[in-house]
Formats: structure tokens, sequence, C-alpha cells
């Protein structure tokens, strides 16, 4: 059982640390270069919601349910989203497309609170993702050592660029980066969690698993769409966050099926 905690702990807090290290670096650069690793990010994001958390949770419990579960995840993160402006007292930026090169002062005001709470919203749904990947890290190792360490091995790698996209956002809100690297770290602790219900429960029941996979994929739909992708386009006023977006879904289909 240590061993199986050992590898859920390792796969979370590691990727998740890891990414958020590189958002270290990267941070605070200039909003150009935030602007594309953003993109790239979301554009990996995608990858991993489209061509591995959807298509594993249709298969595991068909079309119908995976599409009310991912509905939930998107409405959880949309609720918290208008919890935190009720609790802040303000409220998101509502920008025509044709209105973004006028909008310099908006931005500029508004910047700062609205990074932090695109990486806190982030946090929140990579965390919810990291729960049944555990389970999987968990449930696998409770049959084949091998596999436990394999499927570890495999998701801390993937969590890398999850942990860009918390990392990123944070420190450009004005995080203290140590806090923020942290925070990166501690969204992968679901895994341990997960790592702990699997290893009990061996094989756990799919319906449950679908349902985590695709509640997570919701939420991270929601907020790559409303929060990461918006706040790309509006740090940088050229074409290029676009091509970053889609390099990042080349690159995260590369990784999902070199993995799978």
């Amino acid at each position: 059982m240590f061993d199986v905690l050992l590898l859920s702990a390792g796969a979370g807090v590691i990727g998740t640390g890891t990414g958020g290290i590189a958002g270290l670096i990267f941070g605070k650069k200039s909003d150009a270069t935030v602007s594309y690793l953003l993109s790239f990010a979301a554009g990996v994001m995608l990858s991993i919601v489209f061509f591995d958390l959807i298509p594993e949770a249709i298969e595991l419990s068909g079309t119908v349910y995976t599409v009310f579960a991912i509905i939930g995840g998107a409405i959880c993160i949309w609720a918290l989203n208008r919890a935190v402006d009720i609790i802040t007292g303000t409220r998101g930026m509502h920008v025509l497309p044709g209105e973004l090169r006028h909008q310099e002062s908006l931005i500029a005001n508004n910047r700062s609170r609205s990074m932090l709470k695109s990486g806190l919203l982030m946090f929140t749904a990579i965390a919810l993702h990291n729960l049944p990947e555990g389970m999987a890290i968990g449930s696998g190792a409770a049959h084949n050592d091998k596999m436990g360490l394999m499927l570890a091995v495999l998701i801390a790698l993937h969590n890398i660029p999850e942990g860009i996209s918390i990392g990123v956002p944070l420190i450009e809100g004005g995080m203290n980066r140590a806090k923020a690297v942290f925070l990166t770290a501690v969204s992968g602790f679901p895994t341990f969690i997960g790592g702990w219900i699997g290893a009990r429960l061996g094989n756990i029941g799919e319906s449950f698993i679908a349902a985590s996979l695709a509640f997570a994929g919701g939420a991270m739909l929601y907020v790559t769409f409303c929060e990461i992708l918006p706040q790309s386009t509006l740090l940088n006023h050229t074409r290029r966050p676009a091509v970053f977006a889609v390099a990042g879904v080349l690159f995260g289909l590369i990784i999902v099926r070199a993995l799978s």
C-alpha cells in the first residue's frame, strides 16, 4: 500500500510541481511570452480532454452519461467562478473581439486580478482531474506493480503542462512565486487520494471512473475556453497565440498517443 501511495503522490505532486517551476521560469516575462505559453498550455489541455479523458469516459460508460458528466463539470466551475466574482465584488471582462485593440486601460486595470482568478480556477479543474488519475494508478498497482509504475510515470509526464497552465496565471496575477509553485504542486495531491481509493477498492466501478474523467474534462474545457484563451488573446493582439494553441493541441495529441 505504501508503494502505491508513494507512486500516486509522485505522479501528481512532482508532475504538476515541475510545471509550476516552468511557470516560475517563464512567468513575469513579456506579455507576448506569457500569451504564447498560456496558448500552448491551453492547446495541450484540449488534447488531453478530447483525445484522452472524453474517449476513455465514453468507452467506459457511453456517450449520454459522458455528456451529462461534462456538463456537470463545466457548471461546477462556472458556479465557482460566479462565487469568486461575488465574494471579490468583481465582474468578468466582457469585451467584443472588435474592441480588443482599444482596451489597453481595461486590460491594465483588470489583468492581475483576472490572471489570478484564472490560475485558481485551473487549479480546481486540474485537482479534479488528478483524482481519477490516482485511481488508475492505485487500481493498476493492485493488480500489477509494473503497471502501477508505468501509469505513474506517464501521468507525471502529462501533468507537467497542466502545472504550467496553473503556475503562469498565478505568478502573472501577482502571487508570490514560491507560493505559486507550492500551490501548483498541491494541485497534484488528489492523485495521492485517488491512489489510496484505487488501491483499496481494486477494480473500482467503471461508471464512477467515467464520471470522474468526464466531470474533470468539463471543468477543464470551461477554464480553457472562458479563462485561459481569452487572457492569451488580450495579452497579444496578433494571431500568433492561435498558432501556439494549435501547436499545443498537436503536441498534446502526440503525447497522448505515445503514452496510450
